[in-house]
């Protein structure tokens, strides 16, 4: 028996709106990703005190694992036939202190969790996008996870 392949969205499941409007939510995400990557790596830059071997080796760990979502969802926009072409990639820089780091990246990580739930939402039947998105927004938790123990004392 032939082993059935998907050319298209279509096979994999359709999704709940229409492809530029997925394409779009995508884009969004990917945008979210570069910029956190940016502000990481930044961050680690710039961080001082005791301190900062481990957590400079800590935020390029969490650099790394955004920069292969990036690349993930690049792919992913490109097989949807759009183009990942990201023109503004912005964050806050921050004072120069760990807790304001913190802050910023810990906001950062809630709007990329948020981006990710649209993708999950508009994913309808494609398990595939639904399970990418998922798996970002558990990765993303776990590093907002890893904020909050380094600065129990913010509210986020």
């Amino acid at each position: 028996m032939p082993r059935k392949q998907a050319f298209s969205p279509e096979f994999e499941g359709q999704f709940a709106v229409p492809m530029d409007q997925m394409i779009q939510a995508l884009c969004d995400l990917l945008s979210c990703k570069y910029a956190i990557d940016m502000a990481y790596r930044s961050f680690a830059d710039r961080v001082r005190g005791p301190w900062r071997d481990g957590l400079v080796e800590h935020w390029q760990e969490h650099a790394k694992d955004e920069r292969q979502g990036s690349y993930d969802l690049a792919m992913k926009i490109i097989g949807l036939g759009g183009d990942p072409n990201v023109c503004h990639i912005g964050y806050d820089p921050s004072g120069p202190d760990v807790s304001a780091f913190c802050a910023t990246l810990a906001k950062m990580e809630l709007d990329m969790i948020a981006k990710a739930q649209k993708v999950v939402d508009f994913s309808g039947d494609n398990t595939a996008m639904r399970v990418l998105a998922e798996n970002m927004i558990e990765l993303d938790m776990h590093h907002l996870d890893d904020l909050r123990r380094m600065c129990p004392e913010m509210p986020f």
